[in-house]
């Protein structure tokens, strides 16, 4: 392709990112595939990112816009709206690119492939934290609905991310997931995982995914909206019931160690009515315990015991 329509944008929004935007900018820049255009809109930025963003004003393959404050959905919506390749790589403003994630992903790409997306490794955060996911077997949509796979791994085409209406603007996180979930029932039927990190998610204390109350309400009302709204009663097949079920029993008892026992309950009851035998994921004793008592009761007197038998 022509240096006019490069074969893929690399995406990347940026917001107060003054001390980090150039290692992401640099770590597209440095990409072993060249036919790229790397694009990075400042949504409204406060400090000097904008600053330093300038070194780059003169590279033909990259382009800087200054917009208003929209948040990170509306900022990478306005990407896509800017964006001319074929495919699309995201990338966040704290995060890194290995060099070889374009070449290795596009040669991957076969006639009938929709979508790569490959592992990630961490920078910082819980040394446990491990960004490995599991190959993909079966209905793609239940796939992505045990899975959160996070912005900057796959690369997808731009003309598929468009027509499900991209990012939705008004959620605060779980943005990929929804966004993926849509791709997964309306255009993606094969996909490609390499088991390979070719990316670096950088950890931050206080970002919007550390926020786990948040983080989870938000999954759970997207999963909700997911089921009533996008498959309905004719795409909600056993399986993916079983599979929402599974996620939201999940959710419920993050939340509740969260201290948000409103939503967690809110979460546990529409898992019962999609699938009343999917069990709480729990050993069995506590398990049994939620189904005489419920979860919040269960729960907490499962803490209670095990703080008395901390301090004896």
């Amino acid at each position: 392709m022509s240096p006019m329509t490069p074969r893929v944008s690399i995406l990347i929004p940026c917001y107060n990112a003054s001390a980090t935007v150039e290692r992401a900018v640099d770590s597209a820049l440095a990409q072993t595939f060249r036919d790229i255009e790397v694009i990075v809109a400042d949504d409204g930025s406060t400090d000097s990112s904008l600053a330093a963003l300038e070194r780059y004003r003169g590279d033909a393959r990259v382009s800087i816009h200054a917009e208003p404050h929209r948040g990170g959905n509306g900022t990478r919506n306005r990407l896509l709206e800017l964006a001319r390749g074929e495919f699309v790589q995201f990338l966040d403003a704290d995060d890194e690119l290995a060099p070889k994630k374009l070449e290795v992903c596009l040669a991957a790409f076969t006639g009938d492939v929709d979508v790569v997306f490959t592992d990630r490794d961490f920078h910082g955060g819980d040394p446990g934290q491990v960004g490995r996911y599991p190959e993909p077997t079966g209905d793609v949509v239940e796939y992505f609905i045990s899975n959160s796979v996070v912005t900057m791994l796959p690369v997808s085409r731009l003309a598929d991310v468009r027509a499900v209406g991209a990012f939705d603007a008004s959620l605060p996180c779980c943005q990929e997931y929804d966004l993926h979930l849509r791709l997964a029932l309306h255009r993606w039927r094969k996909i490609r995982h390499l088991p390979i990190p070719l990316c670096t998610y950088y950890v931050t204390p206080g970002s919007t995914s550390s926020n786990q109350g948040r983080l989870f309400t938000t999954r759970v009302a997207v999963l909700r909206r997911f089921a009533e709204e996008e498959l309905g009663a004719d795409g909600l097949t056993p399986g993916r019931r079983d599979v929402i079920a599974t996620e939201l029993m999940n959710c419920a008892r993050i939340l509740l160690r969260c201290g948000h026992e409103d939503d967690a309950l809110g979460a546990y009851a529409f898992a019962r009515s999609l699938s009343p035998a999917t069990p709480y994921p729990a050993k069995w004793p506590l398990r049994l315990a939620v189904r005489l008592v419920g979860p919040v009761r269960a729960e907490r007197v499962r803490t209670w015991l095990t703080r008395r038998l901390g301090s004896g």
